[in-house]
């Protein structure tokens, strides 16, 4: 079935006024609430004109409260004690990169078993006075000391030997030295507080110290319960040895993490388990400034990350050939949106997990696999006139040159967005790789390491991704932003979920851009996705919301070859999106949070 109305919506998105949002002073809410105080000025951000049209209370279709509505800042990340710490730097006068550092600190103290200190990132960051997009890249690297064929992925992966070298510390605190406006002793404070003075436990922390309780070690069962009892939902839980952690990086900065008494503390609790990370690897960490990728989408432009992400440029293939195939004719809900989606995702997985690595070992394809070329030369393996599943996608042949002498990906990941009242932007993504990362817990210091040594290919030595001495670890984290056709960002997106993230992100794009969505509507819709994690060669599976669609839909799916993954209702496995949209006409922003992962959205 074709629309009748495609690009309805184009027309009136894309608009040139100024974003310039006045401050007002407030409190940081302490209730969920769907948007905190209103502002106490009137007339449109940036301008003295009194016709400033009134900020609804709620955005249609928010049937959970997940979503907030703002003039001034907002934060949307997958705690509401975490976005309530960021809204209350904004709130102080902070910009949305300080808020963004404040929320991530405080993330890893409120869901400690999908990202922290003991993890990696990555920030995509818009700058309104230079109009700049700027991508910090903060993997983990490989210690020096591993070799092809020390780690076991059947079992090593729950160990000390599978983390690797963390970035998170140096890589927020990068961004705020060079994008802040506040100090480290400010943007930390609020986490620290979290992490000493205890906060209600939400529902999906307790039940994932209920899930892990049988790998918690002594130390970790004298934080995550009460005399082995563990934590429900609702009680104040706290977490001094992190706190004191945190107030030591807060002290020292960069510099203790990587050097100081604290790297010390953590390269001897890591060796003592088997871990081969050194001093030297710490010390030798480095954040990286990568230059952002980019590609146009029914007349946006979506700015997202470049390698070692395998996230970005799988999302701009997709969407080049979703655009190909002009996707934006068939009905939302028909057969043909569902399978032009689910084949260029696909596409997108065995392209990006082929022929993406860390760039400073690998010459690698990226301009050519996100080119409209290759997404056209791609899309003629989608046949709209004898509409089948492929039973498996067919590799290209495309150039990948080692510089230099397929992982599982993991779900248990966080996404945050960020808008200030001056009109800065930050989408980022953290994670520790598997849910509470490699399962150990840094002695004494109330943090988990990431898992990320098993994100490398241990088997395939042509692969971009085989495990190699310092090489930084690949992800599909894709922290993404879209423009109008003047430049100016309209969205932030992004995801946890491994291989559900570029196709989340994807999918909120077209629900947004092409489907007269609001960002609650959007996040909130059903999803449905090719995201196979046994392989990109074996058949062709959809992870499907299956409850929430229609049984003839489904049917019709299964008979062009597809198998059915049902995950229920408002399942995780799909994603977990936060967002922000810009209504730049009007000057209000509006924040989505996903109920699927518990986020929540909170702006004034």
């Amino acid at each position: 079935m074709k629309r009748t109305s495609t690009m309805a919506k184009i027309g009136a998105l894309i608009l040139s006024a100024a974003m310039m949002l006045s401050m007002v002073a407030g409190c940081a809410p302490q209730e969920p609430a769907a948007s905190s105080n209103p502002p106490a000025s009137s007339g449109t951000p940036g301008t003295s004109e009194p016709d400033t049209p009134q900020i609804p209370d709620t955005m249609e279709g928010d049937e959970f409260g997940n979503g907030a509505i703002g003039q001034h800042g907002g934060v949307s990340s997958g705690s509401l004690y975490a976005s309530q710490a960021g809204l209350e730097i904004l709130e102080a006068g902070g910009n949305a990169v300080d808020a963004a550092v404040a929320t991530a600190f405080a993330v890893g103290v409120c869901e400690p078993n999908l990202s922290g200190i003991g993890g990696c990132g990555m920030m995509t960051i818009y700058l309104a006075d230079s109009h700049d997009y700027e991508v910090l890249e903060y993997m983990e690297t490989v210690p020096v000391a591993v070799q092809p064929g020390w780690y076991n992925p059947e079992t090593d992966s729950a160990t000390a030997k599978n983390a690797a070298v963390p970035g998170q510390v140096m890589g927020l605190l990068t961004a705020l030295e060079k994008y802040g406006t506040m100090s480290r002793e400010e943007v930390m404070a609020p986490a620290i507080k979290l992490a000493r003075e205890g906060f209600p436990m939400e529902e999906r922390l307790a039940t994932a110290i209920m899930d892990n309780y049988d790998n918690f070690s002594e130390e970790a069962l004298a934080i995550y319960t009460n005399d082995g009892i563990p934590y429900s939902a609702g009680d104040i839980f706290k977490n001094e040895p992190l706190a004191d952690t945190l107030q030591a990086i807060s002290d020292g900065g960069i510099e203790e993490f990587y050097t100081g008494e604290l790297a010390q503390k953590m390269v001897e609790g890591l060796q003592a388990n088997g871990s081969l990370m050194a001093m030297e690897d710490l010390a030798s960490y480095t954040v990286a400034e990568r230059e952002p990728i980019r590609g146009t989408y029914y007349g946006y432009e979506v700015v997202t990350v470049p390698p070692p992400s395998n996230g970005g440029d799988w999302l701009l293939l997709m969407l080049n050939i979703m655009e190909e195939m002009d996707i934006a004719q068939y009905d939302r809900d028909s057969l043909e949106y569902h399978y032009i989606f689910n084949e260029a995702c696909r596409i997108g997985l065995v392209d990006s997990y082929t022929y993406i690595g860390d760039p400073a070992f690998f010459d690698l394809p990226i301009d050519e696999m996100i080119s409209k070329e290759y997404a056209a030369e791609r899309a003629e393996l989608i046949t709209m006139d004898n509409m089948k599943a492929m039973e498996t996608v067919p590799q290209t042949d495309l150039p990948v040159t080692k510089l230099e002498a397929t992982a599982e990906d993991s779900q248990h990941t966080t996404h945050i967005a960020v808008i200030d009242e001056y009109g800065n932007i930050v989408s980022t993504t953290n994670t520790l790789g598997n849910g509470w990362g490699c399962k150990f817990m840094a002695p004494g210091l109330g943090f988990y390491y990431n898992s990320h040594i098993g994100n490398l290919d241990h088997e395939n030595p042509d692969s971009p991704d085989y495990v190699m001495p310092g090489k930084r670890v690949r992800s599909t984290i894709s922290p993404s932003l879209v423009l109008d056709s003047e430049g100016n960002p309209i969205m932030a997106v992004g995801s946890p979920g491994s291989l559900a993230i570029p196709p989340a992100v994807a999918t909120i794009i077209n629900n947004v851009l092409l489907y007269d969505m609001n960002i609650q509507q959007a996040i909130n819709y059903p999803r449905a996705m090719a995201i196979n994690r046994s392989g990109a060669s074996s058949p062709a599976t959809i992870s499907i919301e299956q409850p929430r669609f229609d049984a003839s839909l489904v049917a019709d799916l299964e008979a062009l070859g597809y198998e059915m993954n049902d995950v229920g209702d408002y399942n995780m496995a799909v994603g977990g999106i936060a967002a922000i949209y810009l209504d730049r006409e009007n000057g209000i922003f509006y924040a989505g949070a996903d109920p699927r992962r518990g986020y929540k959205a909170l702006a004034y």
